[in-house]
């Protein structure tokens, strides 16, 4: 489990960064197109663009392992918590299987879904030329691919009772 728990750890973390790359690209492509607007007249052709294709998206699927890793998603347990401790556990597990089979139809429709986009090699036409958009169709069935082995992970580990560890302190 030991090992397992690693190399969750390795996905989610490499993905997070990837997204907080993209997250710093953005604010940088950004600045610069607004100082070339402001100063220079002259705006970065296809910012808008790039920024809703290629750093948005990354930025709000990429770090969905690092996020289920951590158990930090958005939750609403208001009638789960007064309820005893092992029917919390059941209803638990049971979330975990309805994840993990909602993640894994979003991560085969997502990936059909890149395939024909690949296939076609889509692009969207900006000022200046063609904006090759396919590769980013790719992200979500990598993050989405990514959370359900997480989520396999979690799963395991409440089953039997292992610890998830994710390297911080709390």
């Amino acid at each position: 489990m030991k090992k397992i728990n690693a190399l969750a750890n390795l996905l989610s973390n490499a993905l997070f960064y990837v997204a907080l790359a993209a997250g710093a690209l953005m604010m940088l492509h950004v600045t610069v197109d607004v100082a070339s607007r402001t100063f220079l007249n002259y705006p970065l052709p296809g910012t808008g663009e790039i920024t809703a294709t290629y750093y948005m998206i990354a930025l709000a699927f990429l770090p969905l392992a690092w996020v289920t890793l951590r158990d930090e998603h958005v939750t609403a347990d208001i009638f789960i918590g007064s309820l005893p401790g092992p029917l919390r556990h059941v209803i638990a597990v049971l979330v975990d299987v309805l994840v993990i089979i909602y993640v894994s139809a979003f991560v085969w429709q997502s990936t059909l879904s890149a395939l024909a986009r690949t296939r076609r090699g889509e692009v969207w036409e900006i000022i200046g030329g063609y904006l090759p958009v396919w590769p980013t169709r790719w992200f979500l069935p990598v993050a989405g691919g990514a959370m359900a082995l997480v989520m396999i992970f979690r799963l395991l580990a409440r089953l039997t009772g292992h610890k998830i560890e994710t390297g911080e302190a709390k």
